[in-house]
């Protein structure tokens, strides 16, 4: 399904899986299954990958990244931060991020000696430029509400003040917002050019070197990259990596088997399966995503007239058969969704959200078609694949049988992500909110994020309450305060329906079986990484950084 506006292997030939083994009670996952490395890592070759989607370009401050532009970008960019094996965030590109008492203030020192791939010098002027850059972003802001400014304090380092406590700060530099750009980029943006955007230059592992939309964006090693593997030698290992956007799951899928691309990623369920089979047939090897997951969903634009009506939300969410959608859509091992977190969750609370109950929908769409003269009508709208199609049109037969009129649209995704952040939608297939903590998610819940021509509260959905729980958990050094902030915030969903839940999404990595480290390699400091997923709240994301080709 779609994502909104933001992811190790034995001798040549073996099928021998590694150690792990069992299932997850609520999904069936099946064990990992790669292939353990023979030797020391083999430098050079190209890696061909294959994404879900293509993205509108490559500027982390202007440009709407979904998972695969999350994943291009880790290529060519460093995060300021990113997470360990336990989900704690770790500094990354910054060697350390120190608040003062009140957390009100942040000072992000980079490392030293390192080098923009232009051969400028990463500075504390560029951490400031880069900020700034997000600060008049119309796009990126919202994601810093509490920040004011950001100042160069010296060589190496940079203050960013806030108005309010951001204890939880670092988190949300895992992201988009903390991959840290060249200036010449901003440079090429002033000039009136869009270089930044289709060239983009960072300190990452791989160069830029050239984008055809919609067929390939491929970059080559960076010679002079700064981090190095545990015995010294020189980081990357591959000389190029080429990304394709391959939307259609079989067409992925094909491309694997095939040899025409090495790795990929993917959410859908029915192509699950299918890997789960391959991999133990020592097709190809598969690792699951085991992080919090992003949710499957319908996201409703509340303040769209058709469905501003809480009633017809409610009756959405009555109406919807999510045993059903998950036998026909999911293949059945989708664990089905009552809000944004599981329940072995630490962050998740009981809520009073809507189960399944067509009776009580029918009655509903009644009560809201008299006191109105019509019944709710609405667009649902998805992108232009299979899996999709067949999804809004599960969907669409229930709500019509609860008395709803309802035409489904299909859009490309870069303009469905447009759309939906400029509010010109109504209910849309969505997949979001994968956050290791919940802060990194408030953006996209904050009342003050909903008003406006471009919003990152793409549900448009305003709740004090929400609000309040929200500043709970970002102000709170407390654990059990910051739970109780996020109970709130579930059950104002469960109040608001901004969000008719359907499952808990559930990523994989796929590749070959000649690629080695498909996981995420370990830290600049030498400590285990989170294995798949961490780029903000997306899962299914990996870095390149460590990964070669068996020969």
């Amino acid at each position: 399904m779609v994502c909104a506006i933001a992811l190790l292997a034995a001798a040549c030939g073996s099928s021998k899986s590694d150690s792990s083994s069992g299932t997850t009670p609520a999904t069936g996952a099946s064990s990992n299954i790669t292939i353990a490395p023979s030797g020391d890592p083999t430098p050079g070759g190209k890696l061909v990958f294959g994404l879900e989607a293509e993205s509108d370009g490559f500027n982390p401050t202007v440009n709407r990244w979904a998972i695969s532009g999350t994943e291009v970008g880790l290529a060519v960019f460093d995060p300021l931060v990113a997470f360990d094996a336990n989900g704690q965030w770790s500094p990354y590109l910054a060697e350390s991020l120190t608040p003062n008492a009140d957390y009100t203030v942040w000072t992000i020192t980079v490392r030293p000696n390192i080098k923009f791939q232009d051969g400028t010098p990463l500075t504390g002027a560029a951490i400031e430029t880069m900020f700034n850059a997000h600060l008049a972003s119309a796009l990126t802001k919202p994601a810093l509400g509490p920040v004011t400014s950001a100042k160069a304090t010296g060589q190496l380092t940079c203050d960013i003040t806030m108005k309010t406590p951001w204890v939880t700060f670092p988190t949300s530099l895992t992201s988009q917002i903390g991959m840290v750009p060249a200036p010449s980029m901003f440079d090429a943006a002033g000039k009136g050019t869009d270089a930044g955007q289709r060239a983009p230059v960072g300190t990452g592992p791989f160069v830029f070197k050239s984008w055809e939309p919609d067929k390939s964006f491929t970059a080559t090693k960076n010679p002079d990259y700064w981090r190095k593997d545990a015995q010294g030698n020189a980081l990357p290992y591959l000389d190029e990596i080429d990304f394709r956007p391959i939307p259609d799951g079989d067409t992925r899928t094909q491309a694997l088997l095939s040899g025409d691309i090495n790795e990929l990623h993917s959410s859908d369920f029915t192509q699950i399966v299918k890997y789960r089979q391959q991999a133990k047939d020592g097709k190809l090897q598969l690792v699951e995503d085991q992080g919090e997951s992003e949710e499957d969903m319908l996201i409703i634009n509340t303040s769209d007239p058709a469905v501003s009506d809480v009633r017809v939300r409610k009756a959405m969410a009555l109406a919807t058969d999510v045993e059903t959608f998950n036998k026909t859509i999911n293949a059945g091992i989708g664990e089905i969704a009552n809000g944004v977190f599981k329940p072995n969750s630490k962050w998740y609370a009981p809520n009073d959200y809507p189960a399944f109950d067509p009776v009580a929908a029918q009655k509903l769409v009644a009560e809201y078609t008299a006191a109105t003269g019509s019944p709710p009508t609405f667009t649902l709208g998805t992108t232009p694949s299979p899996i999709n199609t067949l999804a809004v049109q599960s969907l669409q037969s229930m709500y019509q049988a609860a008395g709803m009129n309802v035409t489904v649209k299909t859009t490309e995704q870069s303009q469905f992500i447009a759309d939906a952040v400029t509010g010109k939608y109504q209910v849309n297939l969505w997949r979001q909110f994968g956050a290791l903590d919940p802060d990194t998610d408030a953006l996209w819940w904050y009342g003050a994020n909903a008003t406006g021509g471009l919003t990152l509260n793409i549900a448009r959905n305003q709740d004090p309450a929400i609000d309040a729980g929200l500043d709970k958990g970002r102000q709170s050094t407390d654990l059990e305060t910051r739970k109780a902030g996020y109970a709130a915030v579930q059950q104002g969903f469960a109040r608001d329906i901004p969000y008719v839940w359907l499952d808990h999404a559930l990523w994989v990595v796929v590749a070959a079986n000649n690629v080695r480290g498909i996981t995420n390699g370990p830290l600049p400091d030498g400590q285990p990484s989170l294995p798949v997923g961490g780029g903000g709240d997306f899962g299914g994301v990996v870095r390149f950084t460590q990964t070669w080709l068996q020969k």
